[in-house]
């Protein structure tokens, strides 16, 4: 039977199967992302098509690679909402806060006050590194030259620096001033 036939006819035969199935694992999402998960399986599925012509269960292995491909969107999606729980900024590029946010001389000294505390609970570099994080929103990666470690080291120290967050509850406003950017005058 010639590849492009056989390809046909199990596009044909699964393509429906596998975007229900897909639906189902993928409750609440856009569909756009589902669509991509079901290219990239038929991708690969031509890419291996002579190891996989003469597979057993073939429909089974399109469900099980299907599976695996929104897995794997799942984890980069839970990431990126992770990271943009914890930073204001989405871009490329971290954007100063002076220059997102215009803030009176009151203002000003109530930030920089909050910040200190932040130094205090923290360390000075820890908050820093913090800060960079969240308000400044610098990506793991561009951290790691700045303060000389790897990305995961980053990402380790931001989880820890969370949780010693999580475990002073009087400092949660003080967090949320800082990554609002508004004074706790205008609360």
């Amino acid at each position: 039977m010639d590849e492009r036939v056989w390809f046909e006819q199990l596009y044909n035969q699964y393509a429906d199967f596998l975007f229900r199935i897909g639906r189902r694992l993928l409750t609440g999402r856009d569909d756009s992302v589902l669509y991509d998960a079901i290219q990239e399986v038929y991708l690969t599925l031509w890419n291996k098509r002579a190891e996989l012509a003469h597979h057993p269960n073939i429909g089974g292995w399109l469900v099980e690679a299907l599976k695996l491909r929104l897995q794997v969107s799942n984890r980069k999606l839970t990431r990126q909402r992770a990271h943009t729980a914890y930073s204001l900024n989405d871009d490329e590029h971290a954007v100063p806060l002076e220059d997102r946010v215009t803030l009176s001389p009151e203002q000003s000294a109530i930030l920089q006050s909050h910040i200190a505390q932040l130094c205090a609970l923290l360390g000075e570099e820890q908050a820093q590194l913090f800060l960079d994080y969240t308000v400044y929103g610098y990506r793991a990666k561009d951290l790691s030259a700045k303060y000389g470690l790897s990305p995961s080291c980053i990402w380790v120290r931001i989880a820890r620096i969370k949780k010693k967050l999580a475990e002073h509850p009087e400092s949660f406003y003080v967090f949320i001033v800082l990554l609002s950017g508004f004074s706790a005058l205008h609360q």
